[in-house]
Order: C-alpha cells, then sequence, then structure tokens
C-alpha cells in the first residue's frame, strides 16, 4: 500500500506550522504624549484662524481648488 498518498486538494507539499508572530503592543507613554500634544496644538492652530476669519482679519481665497488664507487689506477691512 502507498503511504505517501496525494491529498485531496490536490497538492503533495506538507504544510509547515505557521511562525509565531509578534505581539503588538501600545506605544510608550512618552510618544503617546507628544502626539496628544501636537493634536491640541493643532486644534488651537484651527480655534485661532476661525477667530481670526470671524473677527475680519484674515480672508478665504482659493486658488486652484486649494483654500488658502490671506490678511485683509485695511480698506477692504473698513468697508466690511
Amino acid at each position: 500500500m502507498n503511504r505517501n498518498l496525494t491529498p485531496l486538494n490536490g497538492t503533495t507539499r506538507r504544510r509547515r506550522p505557521p511562525r509565531a508572530l509578534g505581539l503588538y503592543t501600545t506605544l510608550p507613554d512618552d510618544r503617546t504624549a507628544a502626539a496628544m500634544a501636537d493634536a491640541d496644538a493643532a486644534e488651537q492652530l484651527v480655534a485661532d484662524l476661525i477667530a481670526l476669519v470671524d473677527a475680519g482679519l484674515v480672508a478665504p481665497i482659493e486658488d486652484d481648488g486649494e483654500i488658502r488664507y490671506a490678511p485683509v487689506d485695511d480698506d477692504e477691512r473698513d468697508a466690511a
């Protein structure tokens, strides 16, 4: 009797056991804190920009599909 029968899936290759994967861990506290500080700083910058636009000191300008912000001239500010 033949001991090396072809398996039902048609391949004669032997299966190897899967290799162990490294465990996923969280970031170190110092890197997490730095990322949170960066996010807080970005939120503060956006809040400051919105305040400048609301005060009429900065105006949004659309340029080739991109929105940029520029200071408003004194004449434009007085007219508004």
